[in-house]
């Protein structure tokens, strides 16, 4: 997703969105160092199998173990979300198979970004965003750590609606 190409009233709730989230973690260094931990660990931090990933000021936690075919899946997923504006549209019978048993997995995860910082009460998100029936998608708040470029968040941080001005 580009954000430049989003309407203002997109910007808007992104930016919102993602401001409480940084707040909850400590302020934008902090969210921003957050996603820069994730991206610069190999393997992916979700392989975790102990499904804990520390980072420098605080964890991450999320119910059970990913393994590397389910978690290719859900990047395979997001990729065709983000091209055709559905996963699961015109997908082959084995890339559909491959795809719900991904969605069957990832439904009830739900991460927990926990900050260090006992007064701060952090952030949770589901992986999968079902509040619309038959029409699952990867949600926005796992997009923006795990799968879009830090420029993006930056972006959304940095957004100011005409209210603002």
């Amino acid at each position: 997703m580009n954000y430049d190409n989003l309407t203002n009233e997109q910007k808007e709730e992104i930016s919102k969105q993602i401001k409480n989230d940084v707040q909850s973690v400590g302020g934008t260094n902090f969210y921003l160092g957050l996603i820069e931990n994730i991206r610069e660990t190999k393997p992916n931090a979700l392989l975790n199998k102990t499904a804990i990933f520390h980072y420098a000021n605080g964890t991450i936690n999320w119910e059970k173990s990913i393994y590397k075919e389910t978690l290719t899946a859900l990047f395979n997923a997001m990729k065709k979300e983000e091209r055709d504006g559905d996963m699961l549209n015109d997908l082959k019978p084995r890339d559909y198979k491959n795809t719900m048993n991904m969605m069957k997995v990832l439904k009830p995860v739900t991460i927990t970004i926990k900050p260090k910082d006992e007064e701060l009460e952090g952030f949770s998100f589901s992986i999968l965003d079902t509040s619309e029936a038959k029409n699952t998608k990867v949600s926005l708040a796992f997009k923006i750590l795990f799968f879009y470029n830090i420029e993006f968040a930056k972006k959304a941080l940095n957004f100011r609606s005409q209210d603002d001005i």
